[in-house]
Parts: C-alpha cells; sequence; structure tokens
C-alpha cells in the first residue's frame, strides 16, 4: 500500500514533550504548516480529552500558511499518564476555496488526505 502524500507538516515532527509534574498545568507548542497548492482544512485531536486541552483544534490553513496551536496537560493527576498510550493526531483534507472548516469535513467521505501521530513524551 502506498503511503499518502502528506500536504501538512509539524513541528515538532514526532513527540510533544510536557514536563513530568502531573499536578501542574502545562503548554507545549505545535506549529503547523500547509506545503500543498490550495487550502487544507485540519483537524487536531488527542487520545483523552480529560488530560489535554488543542487550540485552536480546527481550521483551515492557506497554501504555505504555518499556524501554532497550544496542546495544554490540564494537570491535577496523581501520578503521570503513560506515554505509550497518548498521543495527538493532526488529520488534514482539501478545502474547497470559500468553505468553512466544518464544511468541508462534512463534505468529506472516506479517511483524512493526510494524517500525523506526534506521541507524548515527559521530560
Amino acid at each position: 500500500m502506498a503511503d499518502k502524500k502528506q500536504y501538512i507538516s509539524t513541528d515538532p515532527p514526532e513527540k510533544i514533550k510536557f514536563r513530568p509534574d502531573p499536578q501542574e498545568e502545562q503548554k507545549s507548542y505545535l506549529k503547523i504548516t500547509n506545503k500543498s497548492e490550495m487550502k487544507q482544512a485540519f483537524k487536531v485531536k488527542c487520545t483523552r480529552n480529560d488530560l489535554f486541552r488543542i487550540k485552536p483544534a480546527t481550521g483551515i490553513l492557506d497554501y504555505n500558511q504555518t499556524l501554532t496551536i497550544a496542546l495544554i496537560y490540564r494537570g491535577g493527576q496523581e501520578k503521570l499518564p503513560s506515554e505509550e498510550r497518548h498521543h495527538f493526531g493532526v488529520y488534514h483534507i482539501p478545502a474547497p476555496e470559500g468553505c468553512t472548516c466544518e464544511g468541508a469535513w462534512a463534505e468529506h467521505y472516506g479517511p483524512p488526505q493526510g494524517e500525523h501521530k506526534l506521541r507524548v513524551v515527559w521530560e
């Protein structure tokens, strides 16, 4: 099976790092860049909404546009969540001219055009 073409790049490319403090709310930042020749609608998801927040979680990127997304660990835990279990996923599809992000995803059928998985690590 051929790999899907990735039209959105991420920085960092593989891991999202948080400090090893289970009680404290922490922010990490993810930059996403549209490398295609058309607009891309994106969604950023996480494994547990009670542990993490994403701002903004959805949107549309113009050609060559870069956006910084805040990934927030909510804190308040007794112990650190397991690294092996948690990740953020960045999904994208083409966004027709003049459409909204919600409209692009509502009209899309099948899997996303591309996706990146970024593992959560505690350092």
